[in-house]
């Protein structure tokens, strides 16, 4: 979703930021890159070492509410697509390929561009809310293919990040890795491409030796 079907890293990036002049210390873009694709939490943990403070208890809960609510309203003046996103949505849709969307973000922030992207086109929506450890841990991925009645080797992940695309590698997904951002490491066991723009079916497909596979589209988070 964010980064990969929508493109709306660069508004988390000003909520982020803020977020990090408010706690007292100007956010780096290597400590921004850490933090790309990450749960809540993992993003209150790696801003917490940043800014040398523990975040937790009623203070993540009022930080968390300050994020969320800074980003969902930057997202409701500026939504736009990610390059070859909607395309290949429509793709799917032609073919009936089942599809899922797995992300970090919580159900209330995703509810924003889901209107967007229009949530009817998924058979399956795995929120950050719905496992007990978001990515870069497999279970977002895990439950996903659950539901699709899917073994992961069957299905292509397309990620835009490294805890993304590492959390889809480790529940045995085929991985599709498309940065979101200039200077992302690539990630082993994943196979990294430009732009979504020209990616059908077809390209997917080409990434498992399975003769069925469906589409399980990943994003960043905070």
């Amino acid at each position: 979703m964010d980064g990969t079907l929508v493109d709306t890293e660069r508004l988390w990036d000003i909520a982020v930021y803020e977020l990090a002049e408010h706690l007292g210390r100007p956010l780096d873009e290597t400590t921004r890159e850490r933090t790309l694709g990450n749960s809540l939490h993992g993003f209150f943990e790696i801003l917490g070492e940043y800014t040398g403070r523990r975040i937790e208890g009623e203070e993540f809960e009022r930080l968390a509410h300050r994020l969320n609510t800074r980003v969902t309203e930057l997202m409701r003046t500026d939504m736009r697509w990610r390059p070859g996103a909607q395309e290949l949505l429509e793709e799917i849709a032609e073919t009936g390929t089942s599809v899922a969307l797995v992300t970090n973000t919580t159900a209330d922030v995703a509810q924003v561009p889901l209107e967007f992207i229009d949530r009817s086109r998924f058979d399956v929506v795995v929120t950050g809310c719905m496992v007990p450890n978001g990515k870069p841990a497999p279970d977002p991925y895990l439950l996903a293919c659950r539901q699709l009645g899917l073994e992961p080797v069957r299905t292509v992940a397309v990620e835009d990040s490294v805890t993304g695309a590492t959390s889809a590698v480790a529940a045995g997904c085929r991985v599709l890795y498309v940065p979101s951002t200039d200077g992302q490491p690539d990630v082993s066991g994943a196979h990294t491409h430009a732009t979504l723009a020209g990616v059908d079916l077809a390209t997917l497909f080409s990434l498992t030796s399975r003769t069925a596979a469906a589409a399980v589209v990943g994003e960043s988070g905070a």
